[in-house]
């Protein structure tokens, strides 16, 4: 048994550090992973590295056709549009709900306070309490079904916000005040038009980025 834990532990640590590399940039859309590769990078061994592989399979951000290595995903706009679409139906929804309490959850004002904090550093540094702003939105509804749903898409979600801010398709300024803007039409119990400040918000993001990865194919 212990043993066991050891391997768990040891895939979840590869799993850890490739996502980091992808989401830093450092590992870019269709780069290839191979088991042999990834093995031999993290001195592990090749069932570990296949373990890990897996994982980020089945999390969307690697590819993997029969017989081939997997390879960062490289999103297209099709994909782009459809995780954002998707987010919006939760998002703006979970939005409208809280607006119904004027309930501003206090993870998302942290988010954002480190945001407008992060607006001189580099674009990819939002990435993270970016993520953690639009998750704090779902979350406090309390709903662990919803909470659930949301989370299988995170992933993916942080894979079209690292691509956005690589490409530097929003200002750090214009995220944070719109995001401050929608705070505040939760806390004024503004249901409808915090929704669609939310949708906005999104839609703005999904445009560009579907625009940016057209230029690539």
């Amino acid at each position: 048994m212990a043993a066991r834990l050891g391997v768990v532990s040891v895939v979840q640590a590869v799993i850890k550090s490739l996502r980091e590399r992808i989401f830093s940039g450092e590992l870019a859309p269709g780069t290839p992973l191979g088991e042999v590769d990834v093995a031999a990078h993290y001195e592990v061994a090749r069932p570990t590295a296949k373990a890990a592989l897996e994982n980020l399979v089945a999390s969307g951000l690697l590819t993997r056709n029969a017989h081939q290595s997997a390879r960062v995903r490289v999103l297209s706009a099709a994909d782009a549009r459809d995780i954002y679409q998707t987010r919006a139906i939760i998002e703006a929804e979970a939005v409208r709900l809280l607006a119904g309490t004027g309930q501003v959850p206090e993870a998302a004002l942290e988010a954002n306070a480190q945001i407008t904090a992060l607006s001189n550093a580099s674009p990819i540094e939002i990435v993270e309490p970016d993520v953690r702003f639009h998750a704090a939105l779902v979350q406090a509804l309390g709903s662990p079904r919803t909470s659930a749903i949301y989370a299988q898409l995170t992933d993916e979600i942080r894979l079209c916000m690292t691509h956005v801010q690589d490409a530097t398709l929003l200002s750090t300024r214009d995220i944070a005040a719109e995001h401050a803007r929608l705070l505040e039409l939760i806390s004024a119990g503004s249901r409808q038009e915090a929704a669609q400040a939310l949708a906005d918000h999104l839609q703005t993001a999904s445009a560009k980025l579907a625009a940016h990865l057209d230029t690539l194919t």
